[in-house]
Protein backbone atom coordinates (compact mmCIF):
# COMPACT_ATOMS: atom_id res chain seq x y z
CA UNK A 1 0.00 0.00 0.00
CA UNK A 2 0.96 3.52 -0.58
CA UNK A 3 1.59 5.71 1.98
CA UNK A 4 1.25 3.86 4.89
CA UNK A 5 1.39 6.30 8.33
CA UNK A 6 -1.96 6.53 8.71
CA UNK A 7 -2.85 3.22 8.61
CA UNK A 8 0.12 2.62 11.32
CA UNK A 9 -1.44 5.46 13.39
CA UNK A 10 -4.67 3.77 13.39
CA UNK A 11 -3.10 0.74 14.61
CA UNK A 12 -0.47 0.71 17.19
CA UNK A 13 -1.26 -2.68 18.40
CA UNK A 14 -0.66 -4.28 15.19
CA UNK A 15 1.21 -7.41 14.45
CA UNK A 16 3.47 -7.27 11.64
CA UNK A 17 3.74 -10.86 11.00
CA UNK A 18 -0.50 -10.21 10.52
CA UNK A 19 -1.45 -9.27 6.82
CA UNK A 20 -3.46 -5.73 6.08
CA UNK A 21 -6.94 -5.92 5.79
CA UNK A 22 -9.61 -3.93 5.44
CA UNK A 23 -13.30 -3.99 5.96
CA UNK A 24 -16.13 -3.45 3.99
CA UNK A 25 -19.89 -4.18 3.53
CA UNK A 26 -21.76 -6.14 0.60
CA UNK A 27 -25.32 -6.23 0.14
CA UNK A 28 -27.31 -9.46 -1.32
CA UNK A 29 -24.63 -11.57 -0.44
CA UNK A 30 -25.50 -14.75 1.70
CA UNK A 31 -22.19 -16.86 0.86
CA UNK A 32 -18.82 -17.08 1.58
CA UNK A 33 -17.50 -18.39 -1.22
CA UNK A 34 -19.08 -15.73 -3.62
CA UNK A 35 -17.68 -12.65 -1.11
CA UNK A 36 -13.99 -15.03 -1.92
CA UNK A 37 -14.76 -14.85 -5.77
CA UNK A 38 -15.59 -11.28 -5.10
CA UNK A 39 -12.59 -9.84 -3.61
CA UNK A 40 -9.90 -12.45 -4.11
CA UNK A 41 -6.51 -12.43 -2.32
CA UNK A 42 -4.38 -15.56 -0.44
CA UNK A 43 -5.53 -17.41 2.28
CA UNK A 44 -9.21 -15.71 2.04
CA UNK A 45 -11.80 -18.65 2.89
CA UNK A 46 -9.68 -18.72 6.54
CA UNK A 47 -10.39 -15.01 7.08
CA UNK A 48 -13.90 -15.21 6.20
CA UNK A 49 -14.99 -17.91 7.94
CA UNK A 50 -13.53 -16.49 11.07
CA UNK A 51 -14.76 -12.71 10.74
CA UNK A 52 -17.52 -12.42 8.07
CA UNK A 53 -21.14 -11.25 10.11
CA UNK A 54 -24.16 -11.91 8.35
CA UNK A 55 -26.71 -9.34 8.55
CA UNK A 56 -30.52 -8.51 8.04
CA UNK A 57 -32.74 -5.35 9.62
CA UNK A 58 -34.00 -6.10 12.95
CA UNK A 59 -37.74 -4.36 13.82
CA UNK A 60 -36.59 -0.92 14.27
CA UNK A 61 -33.51 -0.43 12.78
CA UNK A 62 -32.14 0.09 9.12
CA UNK A 63 -30.04 -2.72 7.29
CA UNK A 64 -27.98 0.66 6.68
CA UNK A 65 -27.65 1.14 10.83
CA UNK A 66 -26.69 -2.34 11.75
CA UNK A 67 -24.39 -3.07 9.18
CA UNK A 68 -22.48 0.09 9.83
CA UNK A 69 -22.30 -1.42 13.15
CA UNK A 70 -21.52 -5.00 12.43
CA UNK A 71 -18.80 -3.49 10.59
CA UNK A 72 -17.12 -0.49 13.37
CA UNK A 73 -17.17 -3.54 15.97
CA UNK A 74 -15.08 -6.14 13.16
CA UNK A 75 -12.75 -3.28 12.73
CA UNK A 76 -12.22 -2.75 16.31
CA UNK A 77 -12.50 -6.74 17.10
CA UNK A 78 -9.53 -7.12 14.29
CA UNK A 79 -7.55 -4.27 15.87
CA UNK A 80 -7.31 -5.97 19.41
CA UNK A 81 -6.29 -8.85 17.43
CA UNK A 82 -3.20 -7.21 15.65
CA UNK A 83 -4.25 -7.27 12.09
CA UNK A 84 -3.75 -4.04 10.66
CA UNK A 85 -6.78 -2.48 9.56
CA UNK A 86 -6.85 -0.25 6.23
CA UNK A 87 -10.81 1.64 7.54
CA UNK A 88 -10.42 5.21 8.02
CA UNK A 89 -12.00 6.99 11.12
CA UNK A 90 -15.94 7.41 10.24
CA UNK A 91 -16.25 10.37 8.51
CA UNK A 92 -17.87 13.27 10.69
CA UNK A 93 -19.58 14.91 7.88
CA UNK A 94 -23.54 13.73 8.54
CA UNK A 95 -26.22 15.78 10.14
CA UNK A 96 -29.41 15.25 11.39
CA UNK A 97 -32.36 17.67 10.78
CA UNK A 98 -35.89 18.80 12.18
CA UNK A 99 -38.71 20.14 9.36
CA UNK A 100 -41.80 21.56 10.93
CA UNK A 101 -44.46 21.04 8.58
CA UNK A 102 -47.91 22.28 7.94
CA UNK A 103 -50.42 20.81 10.72
CA UNK A 104 -52.62 20.00 7.17
CA UNK A 105 -50.09 16.51 7.07
CA UNK A 106 -52.87 15.35 9.76
CA UNK A 107 -55.13 14.29 7.10
CA UNK A 108 -53.38 11.60 6.24
CA UNK A 109 -54.57 8.08 7.33
CA UNK A 110 -50.75 6.85 7.44
CA UNK A 111 -49.69 10.00 9.65
CA UNK A 112 -52.43 9.81 12.01
CA UNK A 113 -51.99 5.80 12.64
CA UNK A 114 -48.02 6.67 12.80
CA UNK A 115 -48.86 9.15 15.72
CA UNK A 116 -51.88 7.67 17.57
CA UNK A 117 -50.97 9.61 21.49
CA UNK A 118 -50.27 13.16 18.89
CA UNK A 119 -51.27 16.52 20.88
CA UNK A 120 -53.11 18.47 17.97
CA UNK A 121 -51.72 21.31 19.86
CA UNK A 122 -47.95 20.13 19.13
CA UNK A 123 -46.36 21.15 15.76
CA UNK A 124 -46.14 18.40 13.01
CA UNK A 125 -42.49 17.28 12.22
CA UNK A 126 -40.19 15.54 9.96
CA UNK A 127 -36.96 13.84 11.27
CA UNK A 128 -34.27 12.94 8.21
CA UNK A 129 -30.26 12.38 8.37
CA UNK A 130 -27.98 13.82 5.20
CA UNK A 131 -24.50 13.91 4.25
CA UNK A 132 -25.09 17.10 2.43
CA UNK A 133 -25.91 20.31 3.48
CA UNK A 134 -28.89 20.52 5.27
CA UNK A 135 -30.75 23.77 3.42
CA UNK A 136 -30.03 21.97 0.64
CA UNK A 137 -32.00 19.01 1.10
CA UNK A 138 -34.64 21.03 2.87
CA UNK A 139 -35.19 22.49 -0.30
CA UNK A 140 -35.28 18.67 -2.08
CA UNK A 141 -38.49 17.84 0.30
CA UNK A 142 -40.13 21.57 -0.05
CA UNK A 143 -39.95 21.00 -4.01
CA UNK A 144 -40.17 17.32 -4.32
CA UNK A 145 -37.14 16.97 -6.41
CA UNK A 146 -33.44 15.15 -5.69
CA UNK A 147 -32.85 11.70 -6.57
CA UNK A 148 -34.08 11.22 -3.03
CA UNK A 149 -37.50 12.80 -1.77
CA UNK A 150 -38.08 11.60 1.34
CA UNK A 151 -41.37 11.18 2.62
CA UNK A 152 -44.48 11.66 0.38
CA UNK A 153 -45.71 13.82 2.62
CA UNK A 154 -43.75 16.96 2.62
CA UNK A 155 -44.18 18.69 -1.05
CA UNK A 156 -45.25 21.96 -0.23
CA UNK A 157 -45.66 21.04 3.48
CA UNK A 158 -42.84 22.43 5.11
CA UNK A 159 -42.62 25.48 6.98
CA UNK A 160 -39.61 25.55 7.90
CA UNK A 161 -35.91 24.35 9.53
CA UNK A 162 -36.04 23.50 13.45
CA UNK A 163 -32.53 24.23 14.46
CA UNK A 164 -33.45 24.65 18.06
CA UNK A 165 -34.06 20.88 18.33
CA UNK A 166 -31.34 19.34 16.18
CA UNK A 167 -28.25 22.18 15.70
CA UNK A 168 -26.82 20.97 19.13
CA UNK A 169 -25.68 17.05 17.45
CA UNK A 170 -24.59 18.06 14.55
CA UNK A 171 -22.09 17.08 12.42
CA UNK A 172 -21.17 13.60 13.27
CA UNK A 173 -20.24 9.66 11.55
CA UNK A 174 -23.18 8.03 9.43
CA UNK A 175 -23.72 5.63 12.19
CA UNK A 176 -24.01 7.96 15.07
CA UNK A 177 -26.41 10.23 12.87
CA UNK A 178 -29.15 7.05 11.56
CA UNK A 179 -29.65 6.45 15.68
CA UNK A 180 -29.52 9.81 16.15
CA UNK A 181 -32.37 9.90 13.73
CA UNK A 182 -34.28 7.04 14.61
CA UNK A 183 -33.94 7.93 18.75
CA UNK A 184 -35.09 11.59 18.34
CA UNK A 185 -38.53 10.49 16.32
CA UNK A 186 -39.19 8.21 18.88
CA UNK A 187 -38.62 10.75 21.95
CA UNK A 188 -40.82 13.46 19.78
CA UNK A 189 -43.34 10.93 19.22
CA UNK A 190 -43.43 10.50 22.77
CA UNK A 191 -43.58 14.07 23.62
CA UNK A 192 -46.59 14.16 21.67
CA UNK A 193 -45.58 15.45 18.51
CA UNK A 194 -46.79 14.10 14.89
CA UNK A 195 -43.47 12.44 13.63
CA UNK A 196 -42.86 11.39 10.30
CA UNK A 197 -39.44 10.19 9.27
CA UNK A 198 -36.68 9.46 11.61
CA UNK A 199 -36.13 6.18 9.69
Amino acid sequence: MKDMDWVVKLNPDRNPRKRCLRVGRMSGVRSIRRISRMCPFPGKMSLLRGYTRMYDSEAVRSRLEVGLALERELVQTLRREGWTVANRLPARKWKVYVIELDPTVRKHRKVRAANPDADPAKPCLYIGQTGREIAERYMEHQSGTGKKRGARFLEGSCIGLREDIYAVFNPMPQLESLVLERELALELREEGYTVLGGH
